[in-house]
Parts: C-alpha cells; structure tokens; sequence
C-alpha cells in the first residue's frame, strides 16, 4: 500500500513538473513584438499568441492524462478535477465582471485561472468525496457546452435558457456519479480530457469551438453569431469519438487490476465526521 501511495505521489509529481517546464519555456523563451503586445506565431493561417500556446499546452497535458489514465491514478485526477473548476469559475467570474482588464487583459485571465485552479486542485486533494460529485457536476457542465456548440449561435440562444440547461445537468452529473460512480468516474475523466484536448486544437485549428464555448459563458453579450461550420461540427463529433476510445482504454486497465478503483465509500468507510474526508 505504501508503495503505491508513493507511486502515485511520484506520478503527480513529474506531471506537475512536466507542465511547469512547459509553462515556464513558453513564457521565458516567446519573443515580445514591438509593439509590447504578445507574442504570436502564425499556424495554418492563424496568429496564436504566448497565452495562447500556454493555454492548449495545459489543456493538452490535464486533457491527454485525463482521457487516458484519470480513472487509473484518482489522487491526481482529483486535483485536475479542482483545477477545472477552480479556474473556470475564476474566468467567468473575471470576463462577466469586466469586460477589459486594460492592455494585461490576457495575462491576468491566464494567471488568475491557474492560480485560482492549483489552490482549488490542492483544497479538493484533501476532500476525496467532495471531488467525486464535483467531476459529475463538471461533467455535465462540458457535456451542455458540447450540446449547445451543435447549432449555430447555440442550440439554446437566451441566456436563462443556457443557464437552466447547464445547472440541470450539473445535477444530473453529480446525482449519477453518487449512484454509479465506477463506470462514471470513467466516462467523466475521459470525456472532460477529450472536451480539454479539442479546446487545445482549436486555438490553432480556429473552428469556432472555443469561441462558442466562451460565448456561453458570457451573461451579456449576445451580439456574436457563432456559425456551426463542418470543421466546428467536426470538432464535436471527434471529441465525442476521442472519449469512447478514452473510456476503452481506461476499461482495459482497470480489467487487469480490479483492485486498482474502489469508490469513496470503500475508501473511507463511515465512521463520522472528517473520517471520510
């Protein structure tokens, strides 16, 4: 048991250091314009910026880990799991309070969303039961931006309407992960890191994804038209397909190891109070 424990805590620990070095060669090494704006590349047609590059390289390293293996090493998925939500609610908090932070704009909303995410991720490290029902709930949160993105300017266009629909399937994602939460914890970890990867690939690939997932979670603005494209529609059905092939392989792990997943409730059995925490 103890080897395993350190298994894992070694694990998180090259997968955290893998992303700082990322994290830190992208900003160190990305030339400044003249200008003083940020730096850009362009890739197929398309300028990226600095925060750009950043932003799908912890995308592409949470996604593929989540995808893959995130019901495999559940320690560290569980702090994946709060980084999502910790840097989400961060950035909607930000871009619905104001609608520009001055010429720093993206920096702030990059680095606040991250910071706000790994004290989040480190918070829910000790609240093993509370991360559970929260990966439900931020699986129903993806899967209604998913659903929304089909259909041009989205499938719901007021406001209310996408607030209802996103809050009842956050709902309905943590009320099936207490119930069924083996064959969830899966589905959930895989389709989160496909959802993650494709955000990755759009801010070079330029479909419109992204874009129509920050539209939703805007409260006010209503005036941009998002057009569901082929490429856009192309985007979805390849995550969809990504998070079958995720849940497959995660499945073929876990077979050869029945040990390797036990819910919460086997983990800490009741005993009252913190004990479960």
């Amino acid at each position: 048991m103890a080897l395993n424990k350190s298994s894992s805590l070694l694990f998180s620990y090259t997968i955290l250091a893998f992303l700082a070095a990322f994290l830190g060669d992208f900003v160190t090494a990305a030339p400044i314009s003249a200008d003083g704006s940020s730096a850009t590349i362009t890739f197929a047609g398309h300028s990226v910026t600095v925060h750009g590059i950043v932003f799908s390289v912890v995308l592409f390293v949470t996604g593929a880990y989540l995808c893959f293996v995130g019901g495999v090493f559940q320690n560290f998925t569980m702090f994946i799991v709060g980084f999502y939500c910790g840097a989400n609610i961060a950035y909607i908090i930000l871009t619905n309070a104001k609608a520009d932070y001055g010429s720093n704009t993206d920096t702030i909303l990059l680095v606040v969303s991250i910071v706000v995410g790994l004290l989040t991720g480190g918070l829910l490290c000790c609240c093993f039961f509370l991360a559970v029902y929260l990966l439900g709930a931020l699986l129903g949160y993806m899967v209604a931006l998913w659903f929304l993105s089909w259909n041009t300017n989205g499938v719901i266009q007021s406001n209310w309407g996408r607030a209802i629909l996103i809050v009842v399937c956050c709902v309905v994602g943590a009320i099936l992960m207490a119930f069924l939460e083996r064959p969830m914890f899966v589905i959930a970890t895989a389709f989160i890191g496909s959802f993650a990867i494709f955000c990755g690939i759009d801010v070079y690939a330029n479909t419109g994804f992204l874009e129509a997932v920050n539209q939703f979670l805007h409260a006010r603005n209503l005036d941009t038209v998002v057009t569901a494209t082929s490429a856009l529609r192309g985007m979805l059905g390849g995550c969809l397909a990504l998070a079958l092939f995720g849940c497959l392989i995660q499945w073929c792990m876990l077979r050869r190891d029945h040990s390797s997943y036990r819910v919460w409730r086997e983990r800490y059995p009741p005993r009252g109070g913190w004990t479960r925490v």
